[in-house]
């Protein structure tokens, strides 16, 4: 969900609204909400839609986000003891939409700043990652290793190589996607590094694949702090590394892993924060590319030229 103002619906329309309709055919219920607020351009928090007054999200997403979400909520997050958001069902719409329904996490959400957020968010992820390590893999979910990002990564490089050779450019924005192209090379060369830091062989686990504060709520219950993830159709079979970019730190990481019966060593949970943040800017610098040839190129220039000093720091971790 993107952070932007909530819009209001129109009193006069909420038993209309298709979220409305949706939530009423997969219920067999005849609710009608107190209010409605959009959060984004297809989420919707429903006030009031439950019988016990609880809110209701509702996602318009591709049918294979939709099943994503329900195979993680309803046969694998069980299997962590840590609280999570309740799945309530997905209508199916034509071929390949889905009015998804979830539990509401609430308005807060997780801020590097607030050392209680950082302390229980990597705990809940360690909790995450070790409780899944060795599980039997469910093929319905997406392969999200380090291959995976290496084509990710040359995908990005041929787009901003072809955006330099189609478009004009000022001298700023050729210098920077120069940059990025330089840096896509010394992530590459140094591939054999990155992938001897994730153990090559070493767990996998289910990981959530865009593990970042725009997609993490927490919420306060009973003198303890819930951290609940959304947004999981980034998520696949991959090495804890993946989810190690950022909202991390490694001391409450490691101590909460432990108690899962792991092995995970200081030094071993330090590499895989170090491939973490390269594989962060990939992501980053994919997105950022994808509308580079689409939409106003100058917009996509810029998202490059805010990471790209980051994304240098990273790499330029001793491997």
């Amino acid at each position: 969900m993107a952070n932007r103002v909530p819009v209001n619906t129109p009193v006069a329309t909420l038993a209309k609204h298709p979220a409305v309709v949706a939530w009423n055919r997969l219920t067999g219920a005849s609710a009608v909400p107190n209010r409605i607020t959009q959060l984004n351009r297809e989420v919707y928090r429903l006030f009031g839609m439950k019988k016990d007054g609880d809110s209701v999200i509702a996602k318009l997403c591709s049918r294979q986000d939709a099943e994503l979400t329900r195979v993680i909520s309803t046969g694998l997050l069980p299997l962590v003891p840590k609280p999570a958001l309740v799945f309530y069902g997905c209508l199916q719409m034509g071929t390949n939409r889905a009015w998804m329904f979830l539990e509401d996490a609430g308005r807060v959400k997780c801020s590097l700043e607030d050392p209680g957020h950082l302390r229980v968010t990597s705990a809940w992820l360690a909790a995450l990652h070790a409780c899944l390590a060795g599980h039997a893999e469910d093929f319905s979910l997406p392969e999200a290793g380090l291959s995976m990002y290496l084509k990710k990564l040359r995908a990005s490089r041929r787009r901003v190589l072809k955006g330099l050779s189609l478009l004009e450019l000022e001298a700023e924005e050729v210098a920077t996607l120069r940059s990025v192209v330089e840096w896509f090379d010394h992530v590459e060369n140094e591939w054999d590094k990155l992938d001897a830091l994730v153990g090559g062989g070493g767990p996998r686990t289910l990981v959530h694949g865009d593990f970042a504060p725009k997609n993490i709520f927490v919420r306060q219950t009973a003198g303890a702090l819930e951290v609940l993830p959304i947004d999981w159709e980034f998520a696949g079979w991959g090495p804890p590394a993946v989810d190690m970019g950022e909202c991390l730190e490694l001391a409450a990481y490691r101590a909460e892993a432990l108690r899962y019966g792991v092995t995970w060593s200081a030094e071993t949970i330090r590499g895989w924060a170090t491939v973490g943040k390269i594989l962060r800017h990939i992501a980053e610098f994919e997105w950022a590319s994808a509308g580079l040839l689409r939409r106003w190129p100058p917009r996509s220039v810029r998202h490059m030229r805010v990471g790209l000093e980051g994304a240098r720091i990273a790499s330029a971790l001793e491997f």
